[in-house]
């Protein structure tokens, strides 16, 4: 069993900490983003940095919600994607809508979401495959609707884009849930909005974690305040009761981070103060400061630690297996709507 305390390194603008970093064998590394609706965004310029840069040493995928879409786009190597359905798609009346939720329906509607966005620009599910190989793991975090404990499905082009809307269905807001396997599921982020304990029990020894609120932060969402005016008390009751399981979970994972267990490292990359843009109704501003936001700290990065990641030879002192990992690299196509948008 694992024991002692591992290391935390905390990335982002302003903080040097991460300069004075000093070289190891990473082994078995994995990128886990959390979710955050909207504020995805952050972890779109990101992601769209490393793609730029043709950075990706990681053996294993962990995503939740927003952070489950942003993957999705990462592993089949689409730069510029998530940064369109944001803000292009989930702005729209289409999917953001008051009124018709006000009327009994959907305050999102994720069943148009996915469908439209699967017909105006589809996943590229077979360079997904390929670049995921039998080497590499892609997981997708959904809550069961009974007694919201996590799930981690497998990314798989059967139920892709299925399990993509059961991890990204709000509570309430998405009203039916999602079926999978006979089961009900909802947001992801319910029961593991960070899935790095995951990561760990995967045998991850570096963990790249991308946040989309500031270290440390814990807040209740705008969105759980706006529920508490608009539901009957025996729901009301039930969404008290999934707070409860979600800020246990949420202080939890917080602390894995803080302190990682035996000789694991966590990169932690969040943003220097809270977004511009929120979970749900950001303007199409907010969320484009809130992108190249994301893609300054992925420079950040890599500039100060991400070489160490890659493939070396390292002293003889160092520890740990050497490992070979592909790159995943953009079209020339992708390269150059990203260099236009930097």
């Amino acid at each position: 069993m694992r024991c002692n305390v591992g290391y935390r390194i905390p990335i982002t603008l302003g903080n040097i900490e991460p300069l004075a970093y000093k070289p190891y064998r990473p082994g078995k590394i994995a990128l886990v983003c959390e979710g955050g609706g909207q504020r995805g965004i952050f972890t779109a310029g990101v992601l769209d940095e490393f793609l730029r840069a043709r950075f990706n040493p990681f053996d294993l995928y962990l995503g939740t919600s927003a952070g489950a879409q942003n993957l999705s786009a990462f592993v089949c190597g689409q730069p510029g994607y998530a940064r369109r359905v944001i803000t292009r798609y989930t702005t729209r009346i289409d999917f953001f809508n008051p009124l018709r939720f006000v009327r009994g329906g959907h305050l999102i509607d994720l069943d148009w979401l996915v469908d439209r966005t699967h017909c105006d620009m589809p996943l590229a599910f077979e360079r997904a495959e390929r670049m995921l190989g039998q080497q590499r793991q892609f997981y997708m975090v959904a809550s069961r609707s009974d007694d919201f404990r996590a799930t981690y499905f497998p990314a798989r082009r059967d139920d892709w884009l299925q399990v993509i809307k059961a991890s990204s269905a709000i509570p309430g807001f998405y009203r039916s849930g999602v079926e999978l396997d006979g089961e009900t599921y909802q947001d992801g982020g319910i029961s593991d909005a960070i899935p790095v304990r995951e990561a760990y029990r995967l045998g991850a020894d570096t963990i790249v974690v991308v946040r989309t609120v500031p270290s440390q932060m814990f807040y209740t969402p705008r969105w759980v305040k706006r529920m508490e005016s608009l539901l009957s008390e025996s729901s009301l009751q039930q969404m008290v009761r999934m707070m409860q399981y979600h800020e246990k979970s949420y202080r939890r994972t917080q602390r894995f981070i803080e302190q990682p267990p035996g000789h694991l490292r966590i990169f932690e990359i969040y943003p220097p103060k809270p977004l511009a843009s929120h979970a749900l109704g950001s303007t199409v501003a907010a969320l484009n400061t809130d992108y190249h936001l994301g893609r300054r700290c992925a420079r950040y990065f890599l500039a100060a630690v991400g070489h160490w990641l890659l493939p070396r030879e390292l002293p003889a002192h160092a520890h740990g297996p050497t490992r070979q990992t592909p790159l995943s690299v953009p079209s020339a196509a992708d390269a150059q709507w990203l260099e236009a948008s930097a």
